[in-house]
């Protein structure tokens, strides 16, 4: 286990000087347009070096070093692949966003009607054909969550490597040794944060973010130890919750504003902390610091024995972040009306 997360760690830290290079040499940049935070020519190919070194690391480890059956994860691995390789194709052509929306779909269908999805809520049995509807969206929603809080440097690698951590130390403490692939994948966004800091001399690409946002998704899907059943969904959401209160965000605006859900805006929260007067910098450290924070309070629950305080500790960090988000607004809001057309949105379609 421990050669193979160095392994995919060193892997990673050898690929992305390379990519950078190729991108360099053949133009393969990310675009510059009125809705980004960055300026310049940045490749955007990050998510290659880490799932090339990921998927590498993960096939050894399965076939040469774990001795133990993973069969039952080839649905998540195919799901997983598609939605990397077309977010791949999406970072040199540009798909358009409803085409984009395809192939989600397709992935999110391949694990929705397999052995994994959600069968237990708090300890509530779902009936099968709620429970893979619920999957579908589950996947669907977190693709994209993930795919609109990469704005930033080092923001949205921040976040999924804190929630991929956490997710595999649940995943192993419940008895699951599919969190050591967890794990593994944690040692590759390491290694490109490295590479990732501001200022970013690579950025994730959709083939990187979109792959983040599926491999958290899915994490939830796996069965646990009895007496973590219960609560694995709640802690999953809260894990997830920055990027989630965003896109839901996100959608609540565009519908009030009659556009469609595929345009693009200046209005997430890390433009809005932007916005308020964090400079780039701040504002992604104080999102993965409260991410943290997450995390922590998650983890914490696996020393709890009741499972009332479970729930209540959870549902207390949602209402906290949820509230954060609230008084961003609000406060944004008023920022705005004092500097009118300051960080105004810029919607456009994304084709």
């Amino acid at each position: 286990m421990l050669v193979c997360t160095l392994g995919a760690f060193f892997m990673c830290v050898l690929l992305i000087p390379l990519i950078i290079f190729l991108c360099k040499k053949y133009n393969w940049y990310d675009e510059v347009d009125p809705r980004k935070v960055h300026k310049g020519h940045v490749p955007r190919l990050g998510g290659v070096g880490i799932f090339v070194s990921f998927f590498t690391a993960m096939f050894v480890y399965v076939f040469v070093f774990s001795g133990k059956d993973f069969f039952y994860a080839i649905p998540a691995c195919l799901g997983g692949f598609i939605i990397f390789l077309f977010g791949i194709i999406d970072d040199f052509l540009n798909l358009r966003a409803k085409i984009k929306f395809v192939i989600q779909i397709l992935s999110a269908l391949i694990v929705a009607m397999s052995p994994l999805y959600l069968d237990n809520f708090l300890g509530f049995e779902i009936p099968h054909i709620i429970g893979r509807i619920l999957t579908f969206c589950w996947i669907l929603f977190l693709v994209n969550a993930y795919n609109l809080i990469d704005g930033l440097d080092l923001l949205c690698g921040g976040l999924s490597f804190l929630t991929l951590f956490t997710s595999g130390v649940f995943l192993l403490v419940g008895g699951q040794a599919v969190g050591n692939i967890y794990l593994i994948l944690c040692a590759a966004v390491f290694a490109f944060l490295i590479f990732n800091k501001p200022p970013a001399k690579i950025f994730l690409g959709d083939g990187g973010s979109q792959t983040l946002g599926f491999a958290i998704a899915i994490a939830p899907l796996f069965p646990l130890a009895e007496e973590m059943e219960y609560s694995k969904v709640l802690i999953a959401l809260l894990l997830a919750s920055i990027p989630v209160t965003d896109v839901i965000a996100a959608v609540l605006r565009r519908k009030r504003a009659h556009r469609s859900f595929f345009s693009a805006d200046r209005a997430h929260i890390h433009h809005k902390l932007v916005n308020i007067g964090f400079s780039k910098t701040t504002t992604a450290v104080s999102l993965i610091l409260i991410q943290l924070c997450i995390c922590l309070s998650a983890l914490s629950t696996l020393a709890m024995t009741k499972t009332r305080d479970v729930i209540v500790l959870l549902l207390v960090c949602l209402c906290l972040i949820w509230s954060f988000f609230i008084m961003m607004h609000y406060v944004n809001r008023a920022v705005n009306m004092k500097h009118i057309g300051h960080l105004a949105d810029a919607p456009q379609e994304e084709h």
